[in-house]
């Protein structure tokens, strides 16, 4: 390859007395600092060989798990890329190979890398257009696991089953958890096929940034109840990443989950990511949004205009309640038994003139400092927060107790701290069984029975209780089709409508009332359990003899 300029190398000597004896705590540090030292100087190395530590025998302790994982090798070697000489002739013959090399081991204290060993002069010319035609950043990562640029083509795209299992064929070895989340996702989708994902890595590194997911189940929750949507971080996983949920409430108040979004701390723009991600998967919604509630760490919230255009914002009331009184704490009044029962009237006035008296009432009570934060942050968007303005009201739904409960079963439910690969797991069986929420594990039999045998007469009404508890107790999966839903129990397949009142079972055709499946359906897309569509025209007839 001709270079239309050479690279001057650098004083023979000086470069090895700044590498040597150069330490490195992980190494993602030193790929990170190579990439660098590489570009900076025009230089192409590659792994010649190397020692995983995770395949070594120690005569005394070994390291430790989080060391092992951190840095990866016991010893690493790098030789320049025309390690193996030109095969151009020159006038002395074939030119020789370069002797350019880099040795990197882990300290006798266990818990470092440091650079052993380093000979940095090259016997060629050094060439700028054949650096950037070779050069891959990010390839000492990508040599530990997965290509970078797999890793860069697939990363915020959707992926199927088909992608995760050619990933996992390309995974050389247990890194960054990947390959851990990657079994994750193969096991989600070969319990729910049409589950729908969507992966996020670091720009040029093998490590997964963010993991949206909604399984088959979550989607028909969302295109049958997209009226009222609520997000907010619902809890931390561990040190690192978080579990964001998007929620939606069914006809009678219930919230369910309609995406689940794993993501590091502190990534930026997560609202817009997740709600984006949401219409892709179900597009059916964008238009159907009428409000998102949101917690009060969330930012960006112009973004949900831009993707839901006739929904409207708001902000969890007792989130901002919460805020108001802390800040008044910072200020030191918090002490005056008057603060927070008027912070209370103020969330919660019933009109404009009630809030507007409230408001008045602070200035009076509170200091300047704190009047001006409330004037500058809260003032402006109290048709967000306050409840005189709330969406959710005229719709008897409490939004901030639903996002507070929804996070106490989560918190139950998962038993942090725990890794991202398990939550996938867990989340995926809790779908999965049709268990997401302590609603449907708190279903009270015993009044949807009375409410029907209100309505028909003891015998039906005794059928209709026994399917009940089958529908609650057994396990099914199930499968949303273009003419309503698929539902199988192992040895059968049953067929149903989208109205969810008709299945193919002799349970149902035979006397034409409801079946386990219908109400098990029922129960997992968050459609009420008492229906008198699900009863014959005259539901008080007998049961036809057989």
């Amino acid at each position: 390859m001709a270079c239309g300029r050479l690279a001057c190398q650098p004083p023979r000597g000086m470069e090895e007395a700044e590498l040597q004896e150069k330490e490195f705590f992980s190494w993602e540090e030193f790929s990170t600092f190579f990439d660098a030292w590489c570009e900076h100087r025009k230089v192409l190395f590659f792994v010649k060989n190397s020692v995983p530590l995770s395949k070594c025998k120690w005569a005394t302790a070994p390291p430790q798990p989080g060391v092992v994982e951190a840095l990866k090798y016991s010893s690493v070697r790098l030789v320049c890329k025309d390690v193996r000489g030109s095969s151009k002739p020159t006038q002395g013959g074939q030119q020789k190979g370069c002797s350019a090399s880099i040795v990197l081991k882990m300290s006798p204290s266990k818990d470092r890398l440091i650079v052993t060993e380093c000979q940095l002069a090259h016997n060629h010319t050094l060439c700028p257009i054949e650096f950037a035609y070779y050069f891959k950043k990010g390839y000492l990562m990508a040599n530990s696991c997965l290509p970078v640029r797999t890793t860069n083509k697939i990363s915020k795209q959707f992926v199927g089953a088909q992608d995760v299992r050619r990933l996992l064929s390309y995974c050389k070895s247990r890194d960054h958890g990947v390959l851990d989340v990657l079994h994750g996702l193969d096991s989600l989708f070969a319990s729910d096929p049409g589950a729908k994902v969507k992966l996020v890595f670091m720009e040029d590194k093998v490590i997964v940034k963010t993991i949206f997911f909604l399984t088959s189940r979550m989607m028909v929750l969302a295109q049958r109840f997209p009226l009222m949507l609520f997000f907010d971080r619902m809890v931390g996983l561990n040190e690192e990443f978080d579990l964001y949920t998007v929620l939606c409430v069914d006809g009678t108040g219930r919230g369910h989950e309609c995406t689940y979004c794993l993501t590091r701390k502190e990534t930026p723009d997560l609202l817009r990511f997740t709600l984006a991600s949401l219409v892709q998967s179900v597009p059916e919604v964008k238009f159907k949004v009428r409000c998102v509630t949101l917690g009060i760490e969330i930012t960006n919230l112009e973004a949900v205009k831009e993707l839901l255009p006739n929904a409207r914002v708001q902000i969890c009331r007792s989130q901002v309640l919460e805020t108001l009184f802390n800040k008044a704490q910072e200020l030191g009044v918090a002490e005056d038994e008057r603060i927070w029962p008027l912070l209370c009237q103020l969330a919660s006035s019933k009109s404009p003139a009630a809030y507007n008296q409230a408001v008045q009432e602070m200035k009076a009570i509170f200091p300047h400092g704190f009047v001006r934060y409330f004037c500058r942050h809260w003032q402006p968007r109290s048709e967000m927060w306050v409840q005189f303005w709330a969406f959710e009201t005229a719709c008897n739904v409490n939004a901030c107790e639903l996002l507070k409960e929804h996070q106490h079963r989560l918190l139950s439910a998962l038993s942090p701290p725990l890794t991202v690969a398990q939550c996938i797991l867990d989340l995926t069986a809790m779908q999965a069984s049709g268990t997401a929420t302590a609603e449907d594990q708190e279903l009270d039999e015993e009044e949807l029975a009375a409410r029907y045998r209100s309505v028909c007469k003891p015998e039906p009404a005794g059928l209709i209780e026994e399917e009940l508890g089958f529908a609650r107790h057994s396990l099914y999966s199930c499968q949303e089709t273009a003419e309503g839903y698929r539902l199988n129990d192992g040895p059968s397949e049953f067929c149903m409508d989208q109205a969810l009142t008709h299945c193919s079972c002799s349970i149902h055709t035979s006397p034409l009332l409801p079946c386990r499946h219908i109400f098990a359906m029922r129960l997992r897309t968050g459609a009420p359990l008492f229906d008198p569509a699900l009863l014959p025209k005259d539901p008080v007839a007998p049961l036809p003899t057989c």
